[in-house]
């Protein structure tokens, strides 16, 4: 799978289908594969670009300091090395914030703007979250643990329950080729740990769509709303029995919806 150069990074990327690009960016301690079962379906319509980040998976990157801001840069860098000029993006949380940071500072490559699970910065409660996620990395040196205790916080419970289908999940995290590292973790905690958009959200002219889980843990409805209630002309939807990552979880019910507001209005 190919590789290109963006800014001072080798960044890896995929396209699946054809017709209108749609970027998809992904959030913390996921790469490009985390979209993979939504974008089975999604290809059927789109020309689906989805990539790795800065500071995960198999994007190659110097060991520096970086912020959102940054990884909006290269996410715009990526797609000049495409060609394409105009997308839809969807950013699901830390992707959230980036989509945001693209929407605010280069307005003119997006067409419709999707953020899925995110909000306008860090709560305080995730920050020590994260920070104990760090210590597992960092001490214990378990990833299993690592990914056991991360899944917690952004399935529901009942896809934790089923065993058959968490188990194997699990493991296949376990043994991927390009794990979260501590240092690319570290990295990413800094970028987020330093975004806040609320004062610029009103800069953002694209047609936008706040799509949350209900039984999101991680990102609150008062953390939702307000995402909403800053951009725009913004409208927001909250899936049923849908967690953080419903787009691995439900990704039939996820597609659909993002299915309804790009396809069914006029672009």
């Amino acid at each position: 799978m190919p590789s290109v150069k963006v800014n001072d990074i080798d960044c890896y990327y995929e396209i699946h289908g054809s017709g209108h690009p749609l970027l998809l960016i992904a959030g913390l301690v996921s790469d490009s594969q985390s979209w993979k079962p939504a974008v089975r379906e999604l290809e059927k319509d789109f020309k689906v670009i989805i990539f790795d980040n800065r500071g995960i998976g198999r994007t190659r990157y110097p060991k520096t300091s970086f912020s959102i801001s940054t990884l909006a840069a290269d996410t715009i860098g990526l797609l000049d090395k495409l060609g394409i000029e105009k997308s839809d993006i969807l950013g699901h949380s830390m992707g959230g914030f980036i989509a945001q940071e693209i929407a605010i500072e280069y307005p003119e490559r997006v067409n419709k703007l999707i953020l899925a699970n995110s909000c306008v910065c860090v709560s305080q409660k995730n920050r020590s979250m994260f920070a104990s996620f760090l210590k597992i990395l960092e001490q214990d040196q378990n990833y299993e643990l690592f990914i056991r205790e991360f899944f917690k916080l952004i399935f529901t419970p009942g896809y934790l329950n089923n065993k058959e289908i968490i188990e194997p999940a699990i493991k296949s995290a376990v043994q991927y080729s390009f794990p979260v590292t501590v240092e690319g973790f570290k990295l990413q905690l800094e970028a987020i740990g330093k975004f806040h958009s609320q004062e610029r959200l009103n800069k953002i002219k694209a047609k936008t769509l706040i799509l949350a889980g209900k039984n999101d843990i991680m990102v609150t409805a008062e953390e939702t709303q307000l995402l909403a209630d800053k951009i725009p002309g913004a409208k927001i939807l909250f899936m049923e029995n849908a967690a953080h990552s419903f787009q691995v979880e439900d990704p039939g019910s996820f597609v659909s919806y993002l299915n309804k507001f790009l396809l069914d209005e006029d672009k």
